[in-house]
């Protein structure tokens, strides 16, 4: 049947995917005055939202951008929305921020779902239609006019956004779906792995230490020794190895399972070495009739501390701290420094939060999100190949791409307020 046989709407603007980047250009599409249908497939909208941050929502973050795959793209994405721009938005739908550490934002109620009901409760004021558990099978496009195919239905859209999301934790909806469906208009997608995750290593250097959360800067190696990463910050040892968030940032960055990590246990709390060893020979002296491990007492927790002494080599038992000479003081530090991790690999993209890989960006206008290869077909967020670093760098990029392919060029002061 030809299209002018189908009696039924055609829609301005259809939405594959209610995450933070759908949501988000449904709204703005809507402000503009577009008639909007979004699809989610699961049976509620944002639901890695609910779980972001802890149920936080670390929504941006006002510090320098940090990404990574498509890193120039991401930067041309925030010279057409910038940060401020992004704070304007959340003013604008009714959402109070509040700016903390490193320059991260959350909801000023510190909790998700209030990001989640501020988006819903705009989607409802502006009348966007919301399909939910709607599964689209196909998209294609005919005389211009895209025609988004489900197995009951068939809709029809004069603009269509793909945003459904990366393949990053399947079980909050983490899924290929957008990627096949670019792929289905020509263009290119990069392989997908885990980004933000959590890292499996060797029982033996993590032995006793599960459940134990430490502030520390984090270096990944290659086999050959050469660096591949640092960072720092909150890590937690598991059961299989290590999590928290300086571990997961590391996890793009993994290129063989022969990788190791250091982790400087140091880094928090001493200036330098120097300073590490005067503490550590003023206690050797102090506590020269108690234990080794009292040279540490105080910096780490037992465990940690034992661990720190058994990979420097220093034996515990039948020793006291004055019968440790200035030699495996320096090793201690060393340890202290550089206490290392064999890495065996990361957790999938089963336990992964961020997806690395995506749509290939150069495919796409970063001022529109619009594709170069098929007219009004827009990509946004995840299904993207750029991630981010923790600290709300992902859903800002979600957001900022959102908004760009809803209002698609047309200038967020012209909002459309007449339905609110």
């Amino acid at each position: 049947m030809s299209l002018e046989g189908r009696m039924q709407a055609i829609w301005d603007f259809a939405v594959v995917g209610g995450g933070a980047s759908g949501m988000a250009a449904a709204i703005a599409a809507a402000e503009m005055g577009d008639h909007v249908i979004l699809f989610e497939k699961a049976p509620a909208l944002g639901r890695k939202i609910a779980a972001s941050g802890n149920g936080r929502c670390n929504i941006m973050n006002n510090g320098k951008p940090t990404y990574y795959g498509d890193s120039h793209f991401a930067g041309e994405v925030f010279r057409f929305f910038p940060q401020s721009s992004l704070s304007a938005f959340w003013e604008h739908e009714g959402l109070l921020l509040s700016e903390t550490e490193e320059g991260r934002v959350y909801p000023a109620t510190f909790h998700a779902s209030t990001v989640l009901d501020i988006l819903k409760t705009n989607l409802r004021l502006l009348d966007v239609e919301i399909r939910l558990q709607a599964i689209v099978t196909k998209i294609r496009n005919e005389n211009g006019i895209f025609l988004i195919v489900f197995p009951q239905e068939t809709i029809m859209a004069k603009r269509v956004l793909i945003a459904a999301g990366g393949a990053a934790y399947p079980k909050l909806g983490g899924t290929d779906s957008g990627y096949r469906l670019l792929k289905s208009f020509g263009h290119s997608v990069t392989p997908q792995s885990p980004a933000l995750c959590p890292l499996r290593t060797d029982s033996r250097s993590i032995s006793g230490l599960s459940g134990i959360r430490v502030r520390c800067g984090i270096s990944l190696f290659s086999p050959e020794g050469m660096k591949l990463h640092r960072t720092h910050g909150e890590l937690l040892f598991t059961e299989y190895g290590i999590s928290g968030i300086c571990a997961m940032q590391c996890a793009r960055f993994i290129r063989t399972e022969a990788c190791y990590a250091e982790l400087d246990f140091a880094e928090p709390v001493f200036p330098d070495n120097q300073a590490i060893f005067l503490k550590l020979t003023d206690r050797r002296s102090r506590f020269s009739a108690f234990p080794p491990e009292y040279l540490l007492q105080g910096i780490f927790l037992p465990k940690l501390a034992y661990a720190v002494l058994k990979q420097a080599g220093i034996a515990v038992r039948g020793r006291t701290a004055g019968d440790i000479s200035d030699d495996e003081i320096l090793e201690i530090i060393r340890r202290m420094r550089g206490y290392r991790l064999n890495i065996l690999g990361d957790m999938g993209l089963e336990e992964a939060q961020v997806t690395a890989g995506g749509a290939a960006c150069r495919e796409f206008d970063p001022s529109t999100m619009e594709s170069r290869i098929i007219r009004n077909l827009h990509a946004s967020g995840e299904v993207l190949d750029v991630d981010g670093d923790c600290g709300g760098y992902n859903l800002m990029f979600a957001f900022a791409t959102g908004i760009l392919a809803g209002r698609n060029g047309r200038s967020g002061k012209e909002l459309n307020n007449e339905k609110r």
